[in-house]
């Protein structure tokens, strides 16, 4: 079961984090948190991001904006290396034969 945090709870644990920056956070979409009757919530993976955000911003100076974009990125960037592992975890099923041929395959596409 997820446990979601408020607002205050988020801003109470997560170091250069204030209401005025989690509220630009939100509105620039780096975080998005689950609406509730009761306000905003936020997981885990919310204040993980959260804490990025914050020393990614301080660190390098970077507004929302680019906040979002390298964010963004960050994102693509896992989503890739996650179906990269999917996809050598199905070759590994695979026999010798069809690892060679998607080998040579993949040889010959950097020629």
């Amino acid at each position: 079961m997820t446990q979601y945090l408020t607002e205050d709870d988020v801003v109470a644990i997560t170091s250069g984090l204030t209401r005025d920056r989690l509220t630009g956070f939100i509105a620039a979409r780096v975080v998005v948190p689950v609406h509730s009757d009761t306000g905003p919530l936020f997981g885990q993976i919310d204040i993980a991001r959260l804490r990025l955000v914050c020393e990614l911003s301080d660190d390098l100076d970077l507004d929302e904006a680019a906040l979002g974009i390298v964010m963004s990125l960050i994102d693509q960037l896992h989503s890739a290396r996650f179906a990269l592992q999917s996809l050598a975890l199905a070759l590994a099923d695979e026999s010798d034969e069809v690892r060679a041929r998607i080998g040579a395959a993949l040889n010959a596409s950097r020629a």
